[in-house]
């Protein structure tokens, strides 16, 4: 499984530090510096060349946004991707963000909750890139929805837990073409099965798998899902 490296440009070393940890707690993240002013960020940038980058907008030599405009602009480097976080909640910033193309905007003070959907959104829209040669229409959908913020957690029924989801989601998006039972999907996850069975059948309803029956070991017919 391949990390995703992560760039942390937070002059307040206390909040830098917690970012770091916060990184280093999850499975496919990887922090590999963190950088105190625009300056340093630019040197550790070409050095660590990082996937993603979660950038402060107001720091000592200038603002982050600005380095987001430089990272855009660079057609010559490999371009990260950037969460913006800043303490001001100006439209005219949030404008400017969305504009440059960052996948993000945070506002301080961070919620690790909050940060840890946009990381679950991120690896979707990640596997999603990688997972076809060829796009269509529907797939061009899928990456805009991923990239938007979810609204969907409050539709969905009792008994489903939108981060269950969105791992059983990446779990299939990653394995593409394999096909999961309950107990095989439960293993992955680490859920109960019939939790996963649960899942697996609200999956299958809205359209995300494809459910068939198959006769196991021992002659019966064993519910199996696979990605649409």
């Amino acid at each position: 499984m391949n990390l995703i490296d992560v760039l942390i440009v937070e002059d307040e070393v206390g909040i830098a530090e917690l970012h770091a940890q916060f990184f280093r707690q999850t499975v496919r993240f990887n922090p590999v510096g963190i950088a105190s002013d625009l300056a340093m960020a630019r040197t550790m940038i070409r050095i660590h060349k990082p996937k993603l980058i979660i950038l402060d907008n107001y720091l000592p030599d200038g603002r982050g946004v600005d380095l987001l405009r430089e990272i855009i602009a660079d057609k010559k480097s490999t371009q990260p991707d950037v969460i913006l976080v800043t303490a001001s909640s100006e439209m005219d910033t949030v404008k400017e963000a969305l504009q440059c193309g960052c996948f993000d905007y945070l506002l301080k003070p961070i919620s690790y909750e909050r940060l840890q959907e946009t990381l679950n959104r991120y690896l979707k829209y990640n596997c999603a890139i990688k997972a076809f040669d060829n796009i269509s229409q529907r797939h061009v959908d899928d990456l805009f929805n991923m990239q938007a913020r979810d609204k969907s957690s409050s539709r969905l029924p009792k008994g489903i837990g939108e981060l269950t989801l969105d791992k059983i989601k990446q779990v299939f998006n990653e394995n593409l073409g394999i096909k999961f039972t309950a107990e095989t999907l439960g293993g992955a996850v680490g859920i109960s099965k019939t939790t996963a069975r649960r899942y697996l059948e609200y999956c299958s309803a809205s359209g995300f798998l494809s459910v068939e029956n198959e006769h196991g070991r021992v002659g019966r017919p064993e519910r199996v899902y696979v990605r649409n």
